[in-house]
């Protein structure tokens, strides 16, 4: 290198922070006496959000209005006010699944306008960001993230000499293995219909078996041969060695199951370590084990879900509404908020900075942290694939995996139905016949 250009390019990069620093000081000035109103999902992560709001309110100047929901009555408020035309809210908290239904209605703003460099969007995992943009452009930011991986009982793993399965064949001769009814079961997963909750974890069969959701006129694909030999396999899975009634259980009941020590495998989200490593709350804490999922013929699939914070274009009345909405956004997902997340035990964290920091690992298993960090890098945003179509077609496969796990109807027969009944519904919105609206993994 030559001799003092090390130091000047140091000292290039100080004075451009230092300008980015003040132009960001001068707009939050210019932002002093905006007022903005957030709807939000009431949980643990939004909680130490609304705890610090003070903290943002002194140091902008901006005045922040907070108005929390129920999971299931959030999607419901926001899209009344949002259709309706009313604009209460400046910025919503929205489902990375409902990201590109929203854009297409022109109810979000892209995010990417009014972000700086200061806000460091490269901290997050590329495929979180993936989860809130549409069409190449970013339109959210996620506040609570996660991935699924293998929870196991790393004691009963150990007497019995098993490493982790690494692919759906292991999983299950380690599930027959363990299973012994009614103390134990092979493995517990969701079975419940709902294209969030037994498609979440459903659609890694599907995916590792190397089918897919829609051809490439956007007409159901799922129901081909390998959409079949997934559902079996899934079905057959936990039919043979889940517990009993497990076609209807949701992410709690697999949950449940784990920590009372009834399952010796779950595969969900990785959220789930709050409660499964606490003491007071599982009879397995420190006992767990975790790893990526296993791989099917046709690869290794995560599941994915994000809850993020977006700019309501419906709401945001002018420029300095709009800034301040980003500002509070960018507050709202920062290395500092999430940092101080730590200590009350969550580990849905977003930046990549706070899930490789010392903080974090000084009190999160290191085989946890690894596990969530390659799984990030693995999953895709597309893994349930996000079209303003999806509700209607997830929806449509839940009850058909539901019926083939309580063996109501055999895989092929449930599978058709849903296909006719999303190419329907597909032909009513004009999606049918139109290239695929998605990437694939």
């Amino acid at each position: 290198m030559v001799p003092g250009l090390w130091t000047r390019s140091r000292l290039c990069r100080g004075a451009a922070l230092l300008l980015a620093a003040m132009a960001l000081s001068f707009v939050q000035a210019q932002l002093e006496g905006t007022t903005i109103t957030v709807a939000l999902r009431s949980l643990p992560e939004t909680d130490v959000i609304v705890a610090r709001l003070p903290e943002f309110q002194r140091d902008t100047g901006i005045t922040v209005n907070i108005v929390t929901y129920p999971e299931l009555l959030l999607r419901e408020r926001t899209i009344a006010d949002l259709s309706t035309g009313a604009g209460l809210f400046d910025v919503i908290a929205v489902d990375s699944v409902w990201v590109p239904e929203l854009v297409e209605a022109g109810w979000l703003l892209p995010l990417t306008e009014f972000v700086t460099e200061e806000d460091d969007i490269g901290d997050f995992a590329q495929s979180s960001l993936d989860l809130f943009s549409w069409q190449g452009t970013l339109y959210g930011a996620p506040v609570y993230a996660e991935i699924t991986h293998l929870m196991y009982r790393k004691d009963l793993f150990e007497d019995a000499g098993f490493d982790p399965p690494e692919t759906l064949e292991e999983l299950r001769e380690i599930a027959a293995h363990f299973h012994d009814p009614p103390r134990m079961h092979g493995i517990a997963m969701r079975g419940l219909r709902g294209d969030g909750m037994n498609i979440y974890t459903w659609s890694q069969w599907l995916r590792s078996y190397g089918g897919e959701f829609l051809d490439e006129e956007s007409r159901p694909a799922f129901n081909d041969e390998a959409g079949v030999q997934a559902t079996q396999e899934y079905a057959s899975l936990l039919q043979d060695f889940g517990p009993l009634g497990v076609s209807s259980y949701g992410w709690d009941e697999v949950q449940t199951a784990f920590v009372t020590g009834r399952a010796a495998m779950i595969i969900d989200a990785n959220n789930f370590y709050t409660r499964i490593e606490d003491p007071n709350r599982s009879e397995i804490a420190g006992q767990i084990g975790y790893a990526n999922v296993p791989a099917g013929p046709a690869g290794l699939f995560p599941g994915n879900y994000a809850l993020g914070f977006a700019i309501s274009a419906v709401g945001v009345d002018d420029e300095a509404e709009q800034q301040a909405a980003t500002r509070f956004i960018m507050w709202a997902t920062s290395p500092e908020i999430q940092l101080a997340s730590i200590d009350a035990g969550i580990v849905s964290q977003t930046r990549t900075s706070v899930l490789e920091s010392d903080a974090f690992s000084e009190r999160i298993d290191g085989d946890w942290i690894q596990s969530t960090l390659e799984s990030w890098e693995l999953t895709h945003a597309n893994y349930r694939p996000r079209f303003p179509g999806w509700r209607v077609m997830g929806s449509a496969l839940g009850i058909a995996v539901e019926e083939v796990i309580a063996g109501i109807k055999p895989a092929e027969q449930a599978l058709e139905e849903a296909a006719a009944s999303t190419e329907t519904a597909f032909r009513d919105a004009g999606i049918l016949g139109q290239p695929r609206p998605y990437d694939l993994p």
